[in-house]
């Protein structure tokens, strides 16, 4: 059963950790809104953002709960050849852990302007259905085939020093950008140019011939990866390296991000809004290395109990070895670079009365060249100045149930606010495809109440 369980986590995760808020972008009333779309313009002349914390998940392959089955000893078990059937052709993982040490921003007549900071951490891991079929059934299923078995992976730690703008530029009209100075602190990633491992099975001697282009590179000191070659054997090392929080602000590996957002007052009830980003990339320099495998490698096989796991558990550094043993890795110390995953919003609104809206947005990002949209219905209600309360529908990760909720509670100039996207995950854990949640609290001075356009003009 333990086995068992480790290879579902495979299926479930990859090999272990960018982010849809979808409830968040319709939360006007909190500062963080503008975060989805930089043109919203706070109703606060001061707002100062408190420590937050954000949690990101999500992936399309098949759920712990739904390779669960019972045997005849009325037991649970874990079927993997159930999971295998409900993989995609491309599979993926990704998480993201991140914290907002501080936002501060001021608002002059038309003109708002701030400044933000924040930690970010993610996780991303893509593989082909062929994969995971081959390490649990093993090869006779592709006898005479090559097959494409590579898959891509990017870790990635680094602080965001922001810059925001936005400007009422005509009473129906709001533009916003902001500019990010990125830090980077650790990243271990896969080239998305080099990503090639085929494994053909030889039909007479049932040889694997692997033939790769393939390159790992890592850089920065969160992580410190290594290969160590001796006379017996040829180990992979990954470890912690040494960080300060210095590092968040001046990591030694440099980048820039924008975001560009337009908000469109097309009557009093009805608003539009438009927003592109993180375009933007990461230099990688400081304590780089690359990891470049090229060839074509002939062996007779693996036996996955001695290589993989130990003890009857999953042994990582045992993968992990053998692949390198295998593929034969060299090392070279270049610089290279990581972009941002880009991400859009296409949003309206419709205010059904002074204390109720509803609103719909269309959000996608594309991660290592994979576009992954997500569709999302709203409505918002407003209790008088103190509480708000809403609701969020959405379509993403092939999944059709995800409900969420968030809220906004105001006591004087404070404001605590929480949001998640799927609150079924709470009651489902086995059977979610996607978590999503931020909370945190606000500071804000000088609250305006919102004129209408008649108003405005």
């Amino acid at each position: 059963m333990q086995k068992s369980l480790y290879l579902s986590l495979f299926l479930l995760i990859g090999f272990g950790m960018n982010a849809q808020e979808l409830g968040l972008h319709f939360m006007d009333n909190v500062y963080q809104s503008n975060f989805t779309n930089p043109a919203k313009i706070s109703n606060s002349r001061i707002h100062v953002g408190l420590p937050s914390f954000i949690m990101n998940y999500g992936h399309n392959g098949p759920t712990l709960g739904s390779m669960l089955t019972t045997n005849a000893n009325g037991e649970d078990i874990i079927d993997i050849d159930a999971g295998l059937a409900k993989l995609d052709d491309n599979n993926f993982f990704r998480t993201e852990i991140g914290m907002e040490t501080f936002n501060f921003g001021m608002k002059f007549n038309k003109l708002q302007v701030g400044v933000s900071h924040a930690v970010r951490s993610g996780f991303m891991f893509g593989y082909p259905r062929e994969l995971p079929e081959m390490a649990f059934n093993g090869n006779v299923q592709y006898i005479d085939e090559t097959v494409d078995v590579g898959f891509g992976t990017d870790m990635t730690v680094y602080g965001e020093l922001a810059f925001h703008g936005a400007y009422q530029v005509t009473p129906k009209l709001s533009l916003g950008a902001r500019v990010k100075v990125l830090s980077g602190v650790g990243n271990v990633s896969t080239s998305s140019s080099r990503e090639q491992i085929s494994i053909y099975t030889d039909p007479e001697y049932y040889q694997l011939t692997a033939t790769t282009d393939y390159q790992i590179n890592s850089a920065g000191e969160f992580f410190d990866m290594e290969i160590i070659t001796t006379a017996d054997s040829t180990d992979f090392n990954l470890s912690g390296g040494n960080v300060s929080a210095t590092d968040f602000f001046f990591g030694g590996n440099s980048g820039i991000g924008f975001d560009f957002g337009a908000e469109y007052q097309l009557s009093d009830k009805i608003k539009l809004g438009f927003s592109v980003l993180d375009i933007g990339s990461i230099n990688w320099t400081k304590n780089s290395s690359n990891f470049i495998s090229n060839g074509s490698y002939t062996f007779e096989g693996v036996n996955a109990d001695d290589a993989f796991f130990g003890d009857d558990s999953l042994d990582f550094d045992g993968i992990v070895d053998t692949m390198v043993q295998i593929l034969g890795f060299e090392e070279t110390n270049n610089s290279y670079k990581t972009q941002l995953v880009p991400k859009f919003y296409f949003s309206g609104s419709y205010d059904i009365s002074e204390t109720l809206s509803a609103g719909a947005v269309f959000y996608g990002d594309i991660a290592r060249e994979r576009f992954r949209p997500a569709i999302a219905l709203s409505v918002q209600k407003q209790f008088g100045k103190i509480f708000s309360l809403g609701g969020v529908y959405a379509i993403r990760n092939n999944t059709y149930d995800n409900v969420g909720l968030n809220f906004a509670l105001n006591l004087g100039a404070f404001q605590l606010y929480g949001v998640s996207d799927n609150v079924v995950s709470v009651f489902r854990p086995l059977n979610t495809k996607s978590v999503n949640f931020r909370v945190g609290m606000n500071i804000a001075v000088g609250k305006k109440k919102e004129k209408t356009v008649d108003e405005l003009e």
